[in-house]
């Protein structure tokens, strides 16, 4: 469980290549069986939580639907 205070990486303004990265460096943790979390942020939409071991980042539903959708076309 994450705990209540976590700083998280704010990568919302950053590049489509920066977001990427993290998005598959979660990717990896997941296929570790490492538990992820994507949680609406309290800044509300379209900004998103996500926890997964010890990764921590605030980042946008927009990109983050954008990026899964474009893994599951390229497998």
């Amino acid at each position: 469980m994450t705990p209540a205070r976590v700083n998280r990486r704010d990568i919302r303004l950053a590049s489509t290549e920066e977001k990427e990265e993290a998005y598959k460096l979660i990717d990896g943790l997941v296929d570790l069986d490492i538990p992820v979390s994507v949680k609406e942020h309290r800044s509300g939409f379209p900004a998103v939580a996500v926890d997964c071991g010890e990764v921590h980042i605030l980042t946008d539903i927009l990109s983050l639907e954008q990026w899964w959708a474009k893994k599951k076309k390229t497998g």
